[in-house]
């Protein structure tokens, strides 16, 4: 399943003072992670994702994904074990003039599916690591 948010933070937004957002989830696990920000941020639209009070998205808890047009998207492998489930959005924007927009969405499997997905891609890992790759050849 394909979860995904629109959040539009208006100017001059202090962190903590920008209402959560949730998105809520199936339980499985979280596969991919997108965030892009909208042109004209100029990385002053910041954002948090946390689940359960606990900071998840940047793992650091001295980070948060900001940018400008550019998407930030990473191959993740996040448990949602247990109720609550939702993650929770924090956002704040440091532009004193324009509210900015930003993009979240999250790729998320049953866990049942976990299984065939870590067995398939070990499996192309493996068939990777043993194929022969020719780095000369030779002509005559």
């Amino acid at each position: 399943m394909f979860y995904s948010k629109t959040i539009t933070v208006p100017a001059n937004t202090a962190r903590g003072a920008f209402p959560d957002t949730r998105i809520y989830l199936m339980h499985g696990v979280i596969t991919k992670v997108i965030f892009r920000p909208r042109p004209g941020h100029h990385a002053l639209c910041h954002c948090q994702v946390y689940h359960r009070r606990h900071q998840i998205f940047p793992s650091s808890s001295d980070d948060d994904l900001h940018g400008d047009v550019f998407p930030i998207e990473w191959e993740e492998w996040y448990e949602v074990p247990e109720k609550p489930f939702y993650l929770e959005i924090v956002a704040w924007n440091d532009d004193i003039l324009y509210p900015h927009t930003f993009d979240i969405a999250f790729a998320c499997i049953p866990r049942w599916a976990t299984v065939p997905y870590a067995m398939a891609k070990a499996i192309t890992e493996i068939v990777g690591l043993l194929s022969p790759k020719r780095i000369f050849t030779r002509s005559k």
